[in-house]
């Protein structure tokens, strides 16, 4: 019979031809790695468009084969750019290409024939080619902008503006095209070029000075062998010849000299006009001024520092505005808003500004000050005549003259002081929130700092506005065919999360509103289908750095994403692990980790197992019970668990002590157990992560945030022991200085470890320390970590090493301690209607007597009662996260009326139902078979 032959579709053919010539690319870039100065030419492709080809030809995104797609518009179209170049290079050169500047992350590189087969299939906007280095890992360089390099040309008249180029061009080659497009845009005879660039000023003076002295200045003659961006000049004066004469020539040395001196005298005597200056050499630097040269002095320094060629020039300083002076108190509320107004073009200035107490000293306002020592009195008084038409326009002018300093971040926190700053929030064009993709960190920190003086009121009005516009922004998003596909789109969440995550800082001390509130819903029902697997993609493309793949992820910002759909990111990236491993097992490992249980000694057994060498811990987990059939498929896992927790977990155990009125267990600093034991109690949790599976545990959270490296502190402490905890915050909040009379404590603490009495000393010496009002916090802190780390210190490490042992992977890192306290010990508190609602019935109609009868017996059962129904039908009574409605419960008809009880396949949650005669009979059978659920095997 002959083999029909499939036709390959257009679309497959693309795909097949794009995956060929990236082969080749990576290929080339492997044999080219060896080679010095290797280099390709390549074609840069906007990621945008390479999202819309991929939507089109490959069914991302969720989308299936019949639904409608939308062809991708000409090629690189979206990366054209409307700035203006003060010439034009001849013959179309690729120098010519306008496109806006991109980040590594916004393109892909991709070689001619995939430019030729795109272009003929969906025409072309831009060809972008570039030679492409490659250095000895066969790493491509990245940067594909070309130079906005700033020139001086003067032909008919003095022009200044700005020329694409290649950083990497030889000056040479540059100079040639010069020639050619002064030639067709002034139709002048040009003989030669040469390029200048001074010596020492920057742009605006060197100007000056070559107007000055009609075409001399003190400039040297850029080097035709040498590249462009070697030199790194802010301003490039381009010299015609024309009939044999130059345009310019060199400045005589005496003058070029006193005219140099002249300027760095004048700032550092004078200063610069600035408020706060930066440069060296300049008066208005606080750290020179303070030396405190007098003229004489001053002169003679300089003079050394010339004759000695010490200037660095890169160091000094060219400002030529006089910055308004900054605002502390405010006389005229009539002009208040204009004086400010045209303060904003100055942010050092502006944020220097509403200075508390001001005594003609900002030494009060430094890095290591959270405090922003704000005046607000003269704030509220701005408040009662300020309106957002001119808070916007403040903001527009501070943002537009943004450079980073302290002063930047005190006037943001001064904007944030005018009750209209709110509504602007709601605005398109928010400028103040740009800045927030190119704060520091330093910044950021500062600014969570300042936010803990911010009103109560203000902090939780924007918190809520910021994820409200969030939320809206992304339901608009997820109407789209590819949501989040522009640049501008990406760039707008990134700076609203980064302004809220300056909140989230700030509320981790505050505690002014839960951390649940910082959570934004709609991220999880961003994409249409498939959303979990998406962001999964995106997350993982982030974590390698695949930036072919990548545009952008939210687990950038994990503590913004619900903790269910973070669970199932968590729950893909277990999965993947597995398959990785299941695919590398037939080398090196086993492809399940298959662990021989016996019932009546199941710690000992699973010693036995977990200690194997050949083990392979981030497999996928089957459990087989000695002398017992059954094919493992989540049920038999879940048994295990339940009844290996219930055994290491018993206080008769000896592993763990009761705590706190015994509301939790902690670890038994006195027990003698091998650490290993304590070592697979960890295990055991991370396999029931790694297998989501919930599990019974009285651990207090400061043990799952230890688990993730959280800092403890005394917060912490409250849950492990009520009575310590209340003693250390009268500690902390009493504040007479007689606290050596009244508490009388000394640097020790004292314990009963086997029937003894002894003193642990936390300071050496600590029993001659006594406790002051001075040194109270150190003391408090000392006893924290004592009771929280130091004393159960090597069994915790045993138990923590366990843990790692198993968990590992990109998801894990998305949690907190208290988010991975509900993913092991799911939901405190079982709601019967979320399972009720998502039940669905094989045999049965939802709507019948029998089954509305069934619903209502189970409702009458307290909550113990519902919980070993769960274990019955499930094998676990833990309500995992996302609540009882994520289970996927199946009630299935069992027969008809039988003597048969009912009975679970745990594995698949399916309750098997027998349609008994009666309610009443049903109603019994179900008694008996919750009464005995102990001990089940699969039907």
């Amino acid at each position: 019979m002959n083999k029909i032959r499939q036709e390959i579709t257009p679309f497959q053919k693309e795909i097949i031809l794009y995956y060929q010539t990236s082969k080749v690319i990576l290929i080339s870039s492997q044999s080219l790695k060896t080679i010095k100065d290797s280099s390709k030419q390549l074609y840069v492709v906007s990621k945008q468009w390479f999202r819309q080809w991929q939507y089109y030809v490959e069914y991302i995104q969720g989308i299936a084969p019949n639904e409608k797609r939308e062809k991708p518009g000409a090629l690189n179209c979206d990366l054209c750019s409307k700035e203006n170049f003060l010439l034009k290079y001849p013959r179309d050169n690729s120098f010519n290409q306008q496109i806006i500047k991109l980040q590594s992350e916004d393109f892909i590189l991709v070689n001619k024939l995939m430019i030729d087969v795109w272009g003929t299939e969906y025409g072309v906007g831009m060809t972008i080619p570039r030679n492409v280095y490659f250095n000895q890992q066969g790493v491509p360089s990245l940067n594909v902008n070309l130079l906005r390099q700033s020139v001086y040309i003067n032909v008919l008249n003095p022009q200044r503006g700005v020329l694409q180029v290649d950083q990497d061009c030889i000056i040479k080659q540059w100079i040639q095209l010069l020639c050619l497009a002064i030639k067709n845009e002034f139709q002048v005879n040009v003989e030669q070029i040469r390029l200048w660039k001074h010596k020492h000023f920057q742009a605006d003076y060197a100007i000056k000075q070559l107007e000055k002295h009609q075409g001399h200045f003190n400039g040297e003659i850029l080097n035709e062998n040498l590249t462009i961006g070697s030199y790194n000049a802010d301003l490039i004066i381009i010299d015609i010849q024309i009939d044999g004469k130059w345009q310019y020539d060199q400045l005589d040395i005496k003058i070029s000299c006193s005219e140099d001196f002249r300027h760095i005298y004048q700032k550092a005597s004078k200063g610069c006009g600035k408020f706060i200056c930066d440069r060296n050499y300049c008066k208005s630097n606080p750290i020179f001024s303070q030396i405190e040269f007098d003229r004489k002095t001053l002169q003679y320094y300089l003079i050394e520092q010339f004759k000695q060629d010490y200037l660095d020039w890169t160091t000094v300083c060219w400002n030529q505005i006089n910055e308004l002076k900054p605002i502390q108190q405010l006389q005229d509320n009539d002009n208040i808003v204009v004086a400010l107004t045209e303060l904003s073009i100055f942010p050092n200035s502006f944020g220097a500004s509403f200075i508390l107490n001001f005594n003609n000293c900002y030494d009060v306002i430094n890095y290591k000050n959270s405090n922003p020592e704000l005046n607000l009195s003269a704030i509220q008084l701005v408040n009662d005549v300020l309106d957002a038409k001119t808070l916007k326009l403040w903001m527009e002018n501070l943002v537009s003259n943004y450079k980073q300093s302290i002063y930047f971040v005190r006037a943001i926190i001064i904007i944030m002081h005018f009750k209209c700053f709110n509504n602007l929030l709601y605005q398109e064009g928010n400028r103040i929130i740009e800045v927030f993709l190119i704060l520091s960190k330093e910044d950021k920190d500062l600014l969570s700092n300042y936010l803990k003086i911010l009103p109560d009121e203000y902090f939780i009005r924007y918190t809520s506005t910021i994820i409200e516009i969030m939320g809206n922004y992304l339901k608009q998003q997820s109407k789209k065919h590819i949501p989040l596909l522009k640049k501008t789109e990406i760039q707008f969440v990134k700076q609203m999360l980064e302004l809220l995550q300056v909140f989230y800082n700030s509320n981790k001390t505050l505690k002014l509103l839960n951390l649940t509130r910082f959570q934004i819903s709609e991220i999880a029902t961003l994409y249409p289908k498939y959303g979990n697997q998406l962001e999964y993609i995106q997350f993982d493309s982030y974590s390698i750095q695949n930036l072919e793949r990548y545009y952008f992820t939210f687990c950038q910002y994990p503590w913004v994403i619900p903790l269910e759909f973070k669970s199932e990111i968590l729950a893909i990236d277990s999965k993947m692990n597995q398959k990785s491993q299941f695919q590398n097992s037939f080398m090196f490992y086993q492809p399940f980790l298959q662990l021989m249980i016996d019932r009546n000694d199941v710690v000992t057994s699973a010693l036995v197992s977990l200690s194997r060498k050949d083990i392979n811990l981030k497999a996928q987990l089957q459990i087989v019970f000695q002398g017992e059939q059954g094919i493992d498929q989540g049920g038999l896992a879940r048994e295990f668990f339940s009844l290996l927790t219930q055994k290491l977990f018993d206080i008769n155990f000896g592993m763990f002590v009761p705590k706190n009125n015994n509301s939790i267990l902690w670890f038994n600093k006195n027990n003698m157990e091998m650490p290993f034991k304590y070592e697979l109690i960890g295990m055991i949790l991370g396999l029931a992560l790694y297998n989501q599976v919930c599990l019974d545990l009285q651990f207090p959270e400061v043990i799952f945030k230890k688990l993730m490296n959280e800092p403890t502190c005394l917060e912490d402490l409250k849950e492990l022991d009520l009575e310590v905890y209340k003693g250390l915050n009268a500690l902390a909040q009493y504040e007479q200085d007689n606290i050596e009379d009244v508490f009388a404590l000394n640097f020790t603490i004292t314990e009963t470890i086997r029937d003894d009495i002894i003193n642990v000393e936390l300071l050496p010496n600590g029993t001659e320390i006594m406790v002051t009002q001075q040194n109270k916090h150190e003391y408090i802190r000392l006893c924290t970590n004592y009771y929280l780390n130091l004393q159960i210190e090597t069994t915790f490490n045993s138990f923590k090493q366990g843990f790692w042992r198993v968990v590992e992977g990109n998801g894990i890192k998305l949690f907190s301690g208290s988010e991975l306290q509900q993913l092991i010990v799911g939901q405190k508190n079982l709601n019967l209607k979320e399972l009720e609602d998502s039940t669905e019935y094989d045999g049965f109609d939802y709507n019948s007597e029998y089954i509305k009868q069934f619903w209502t017996f189970l409702r009458t059962l307290n909550e113990e009662q519902q919980k070993r129904f769960l274990f019955f039908c499930t094998g676990s009574d833990r309500i995992p996260v996302g609540g009882l409605k994520s289970l996927k419960f199946l009630i299935q008809k069992h027969g008809e009326d039988s003597e048969q009880l009912p009975s679970a396949h745990t594995c698949f949650n399916v309750l098997l139902l027998p349609q008994y005669d009666s309610i009443d009979k049903m109603i019994m059978k179900l008694q008996i078979a919750l009464q005995n659920c102990e001990g089940f095997g699969l039907m």
